[in-house]
């Protein structure tokens, strides 16, 4: 589905998008964009610094999930913003812009390699871990995962709509490009890391919640 996505996206940047309005987009949505790496770069911190015990795994995990799944709904809400304008506005896409897209999918990326060295951590901790509390803790994680991975494919349409938007692909031809590289890998870490953390639940559940 991501593969798909980045080829629709580079069809769209290689072959232009139509001008069908004149609206100056590129300040708000450099505000926006700027917010949600704000709140990514806060949450990111906040899970590379999470530990996990066997008695506080399931409250902390949730705990996390509730971070991530505000952050998810604040990609939604400027996703939503980009779709309304698509089809009625074009601006001129800026560096900055570019860069911001980078920097979410690194963002989401890293967060993904975060979950996975929770769920690695859960499995070492499992056996001695209650089974109410592992049970919970398991579905979390799966839970994180999928949100994560759900951010990926937001933060992947939304480059392409902002593409199909910009009237200035000629002159940022090569940064786009870079630009759609570098999601590019940091989809595939993303994939990699959701299927390691499947992989540990899937270990924790055959061992001892089977």
């Amino acid at each position: 589905m991501r593969s798909l996505a980045l080829r629709t996206l580079l069809t769209l940047t290689l072959c232009g998008a139509p001008s069908i309005g004149v609206a100056s987009f590129s300040t708000s949505l450099s505000t926006d964009l700027d917010s949600l790496l704000a709140q990514g770069s806060t949450l990111l911190a906040t899970a590379q610094r999470t530990t996990l015990t066997s008695l506080t795994m399931a409250t902390t995990l949730t705990t996390l999930a509730s971070q991530v799944d505000s952050y998810r709904n604040a990609i939604q809400g400027v996703w939503n913003t980009v779709a309304a304008a698509a089809g009625t506005t074009t601006f001129s896409v800026t560096d900055a812009i570019l860069v911001d897209l980078q920097a979410l999918s690194a963002i989401d990326a890293s967060l993904a390699q975060e979950i996975a060295r929770l769920s690695a951590a859960a499995q070492l901790l499992a056996a001695s871990t209650g089974l109410t509390t592992l049970q919970s803790a398991m579905a979390t994680t799966l839970r994180l995962s999928d949100d994560i991975g759900t951010m990926a494919d937001r933060i992947l349409e939304m480059a392409g709509l902002i593409m199909v938007m910009a009237d200035n692909i000629g002159t940022m031809a090569d940064r786009i490009l870079a630009t759609m590289v570098i999601q590019n890998t940091n989809i595939a870490l993303v994939n990699d890391s959701t299927l390691v953390t499947q992989q540990n639940v899937i270990t924790v559940i055959s061992l001892f919640l089977g």
